[in-house]
């Protein structure tokens, strides 16, 4: 078998050995995927809009702004018809563009810096990369979506600039507007990303009619959403009063804990590439320090700092020797890269519906919430207090929480309770010392309290509550009469 063959048999097996590894079942189980399929559902059964939040204590009275509902309505009859593997689907779908757009935003940087557009070592580098994003960002959430949307925008948006064809300048406007729709709370990107171009535009003077109004166009299309710039500004939302900071994923990155070695890692990685990726080009600048203050922001900003390394690293890759590997730059074409990635993603979807994923117990309260549903009328909600990470679940399953994912609607003057907390601050701060004077407060049919809590606290509840009607994998139940 000559190296050129050789070389071909060991890339697929690279490709689809790697899909493989993106095992389907740590796809699906995250806390907002319930509430996104549930939002999703509803609008679809009522043929509107949400403007409001929903199963809530508060009925249908806290504004909400539906700054995700593309992915909801796309999310939620994939469920419907195919259950948590439809979920999948989706998840495959994003997956094979994103990988695709990695791959070919490293080219697009060589390309741009005159060096031969392929390199042996991008496609591995971009697999590696790609599996960190799978298991940590694409999670049944809109960032499976918008991530491989901000790419390809990218994409052309960088292609547009050495060459004004059409048919980026199409790609951009709906790529733009499908992003306000679909995910619009990282919209801003988008409009960052044109204002660079802009500038560089000018520095350049490459600046023209026909390009000023592509790029205004781009941030215009944007208001073409259900929610507006309320949509597109909803960044300003949930950091009002820093109440983001309260969410695991918004707080400051712990770069000397051992469980985020890989992002610190990362963030070395990039520091190195800088040298060769730069090359005093003033937007390759500019676009530095955006991608840099995004990934050393918080873990969900992170995000961003992976998906854009290729385009830093393509160039880092000329560093290492090579000579002696004796294996030809492009190694596939196209077609026959797509026909690979296809292939194993189509056997993860094979594998995900003969085994199907089942939700985690001990992490969701689903024996509890069955428990509270055999003891509910028909058609009648619940009203379940519940911790902040599990209400999505139990809204899903049938009951009113305080607060779920949203945020925005339990962050309002209207939520305001005891304590004189939000809605999302008792769900917070509500587990602890507080939850009697909440619970008269608030008036909840069922309490789920999860298991870990400490004895002292526990006691505390028990003498105030009476003991728990039931306990599951997941915690404990506090029965209060209804009214």
């Amino acid at each position: 078998m000559t190296t050129s063959k050789l070389s071909k048999w060991l890339y697929a097996l690279l490709i689809i050995g790697t899909l493989l590894l993106m095992i389907p079942k740590f796809s699906y189980n995250d806390p907002d995927t319930f509430w996104h399929i549930e939002v999703g559902q509803y609008m679809i059964d009522h043929g509107q809009v949400l403007h409001h939040a929903i199963h809530t204590f508060y009925g249908d009275k806290l504004p909400y702004v539906p700054h995700e509902f593309g992915f909801q309505i796309l999310v939620a009859p994939l469920y419907k018809v195919f259950g948590w593997p439809g979920v999948y689907i989706l998840t495959a779908g994003c997956l094979f563009f994103l990988i695709l757009g990695l791959l070919r935003l490293g080219k697009l940087s060589r390309k741009e810096l005159g060096l031969v557009e392929d390199h042996v070592l991008l496609l591995p580098f971009v697999l590696l990369v790609s599996c960190w994003i799978y298991y940590n960002y694409f999670k049944g959430r809109p960032q499976m979506i918008s991530s491989f949307m901000i790419v390809w925008f990218f994409i052309y948006l960088r292609e547009y600039q050495y060459s004004s064809k059409s048919r980026y300048a199409a790609a951009m406007l709906i790529l733009s507007l499908a992003i306000a729709n679909f995910h619009a709370g990282v919209w801003l990107v988008i409009a960052v990303f044109t204002g660079m171009a802009f500038l560089e535009s000018l520095y350049n003077k490459t600046m023209t009619l026909r390009k000023t109004a592509v790029f205004v166009l781009v941030w215009l299309i944007g208001m073409l959403n259900p929610g507006g710039i309320k949509s597109l500004l909803f960044i300003l939302t949930v950091t009002k009063k820093n109440f983001n900071l309260l969410i695991n994923e918004w707080k400051p990155i712990q770069y000397s804990s051992l469980e985020n070695l890989p992002i610190m890692l990362l963030l070395l990685f990039f520091a190195c590439t800088l040298p060769y990726a730069l090359r005093r080009n003033p937007f390759r600048y500019l676009f530095m320090l955006g991608i840099l203050y995004l990934g050393v922001s918080n873990f969900k900003q992170n995000l961003f700092m992976w998906l854009f390394i290729p385009y830093f690293a393509a160039i880092f890759f000329e560093a290492i020797p090579i000579a002696n590997l004796r294996i030809p730059v492009q190694v596939f074409r196209k077609g026959t890269l797509r026909l690979l990635l296809a292939a194993g993603l189509l056997l993860n979807v094979v594998f995900i519906f003969i085994f199907p994923p089942i939700i985690d117990a001990r992490n969701y309260p689903v024996d509890e919430m069955n428990y509270i549903l055999q003891h509910t009328s028909e058609g009648i909600r619940p009203k379940v207090l519940a911790s902040y990470g599990s209400s999505g679940y139990v809204m899903f399953r049938g009951g009113d929480v305080l607060c779920d994912g949203r945020q925005d609607p339990f962050i309002t003057k209207a939520s305001l309770g005891v304590y004189d907390w939000t809605a999302f601050e008792r769900s917070m701060y509500g587990f602890s010392e507080y939850l009697p004077e909440i619970v008269d407060y608030d008036h909840p049919d069922y309490v789920i309290v999860a298991n870990g809590t400490s004895h002292k606290l526990f006691g505390e509840w028990v003498k105030k509550f009476g003991q728990p009607v039931y306990k599951g994998q997941y915690g404990s139940v506090f029965y209060f009469r209804m009214t």
